[in-house]
């Protein structure tokens, strides 16, 4: 970006989708050659959008969009859905302005969630936010299969979102309604032990969000979802206080490395135990 160039930020509208689509899949080195992964991503983008329209902002250089920035809120919680700036124009100021017009459209909540990258700007820009930054754990490999317990008896595919409320909003500060509606939708898997916790897999088998009420149960759900797991395992945002989940990846003999970080405004929930959803915290 020329020095004296200064993108501009406006909302974002659905003729914006393809542009923001390739963006974000750039910025995160995602392939859509493949025409479903493209229409996957592009729901996914899609999906704040539909629900928090004035949450969901671009900014635009030269009538190009460069960056992009949607936010949601659910009851008293914003979350930052989206973050990102074309690669090789972050240092020209669309970062701050994207975060700063977010952060506005949820001035009113009592706090908030960003699962964040090493990106380092990022970062930055989150704890100048007023984000308190907790680094995080990330698990990936081949579940060893010999390691698997026996599946808990109680733990059963469930589509009850309502009755997932009032757990999600202890422990996440929030329910998550929506965001099921949307994964159900594309092929994800929902389970529950009784009123205990539950958790989503995603369609291609990867763990997509952990709920739970105390570590017990959290505990089961994680087996179970990497008993479900087909690919190589993927379990992302783990705190310092998931040590429940620390110790089932060690022994699924996953490998474990220190990825990003949980950013938190105020108190939301109790966050533990929790694994939180990539796009929805």
């Amino acid at each position: 970006m020329a020095r004296g160039d200064t993108p501009s930020v406006r909302r974002m509208r659905t003729d914006d989708l393809e542009a923001v689509t390739e963006l974000t899949a750039a910025a995160f080195s995602r392939d859509l050659s493949d025409g479903v992964a493209k229409d996957r991503w592009r729901e996914r983008i899609a999906h704040p959008l539909t629900t928090d329209p004035d949450g969901t902002f671009v900014a635009e250089l030269d009538e190009r969009v460069i960056g992009v920035a949607q936010a949601i809120v659910r009851e008293r919680l914003w979350i930052l859905s989206m973050f990102a700036v074309e690669p090789g124009t972050q240092s020209g100021g669309a970062g701050s302005a994207l975060l700063e017009h977010a952060v506005g459209y949820g001035r009113e909540t009592e706090a908030g969630l960003i699962v964040s990258s090493n990106d380092p700007r990022a970062l930055r820009l989150y704890a100048r936010a007023g984000f308190a930054l907790e680094p995080t754990l990330r698990g990936d490999g081949v579940v060893d299969r010999r390691a698997l317990p026996r599946a808990h008896p109680g733990i059963r595919e469930d589509e009850d979102l309502e009755s997932l409320a009032a757990l999600a909003r202890a422990i996440r500060g929030a329910p998550y309604t929506s965001e099921l509606r949307y994964a159900l939708g594309r092929g994800a898997r929902l389970l529950r032990l009784e009123d205990r916790g539950f958790v989503v897999v995603d369609q291609d088998g990867a763990l997509w969000l952990l709920v739970a009420r105390e570590e017990e149960a959290a505990t089961a759900l994680l087996w179970h979802a990497l008993a479900l797991t087909g690919a190589p395992a993927r379990v992302r945002w783990l705190t310092g206080d998931q040590q429940w989940a620390v110790a089932a990846l060690v022994q699924a003999r996953l490998q474990l490395t220190v990825y990003g970080a949980l950013c938190v405004r105020g108190t939301p929930g109790t966050l533990h135990p929790f694994v939180p959803s990539a796009p929805f915290a």
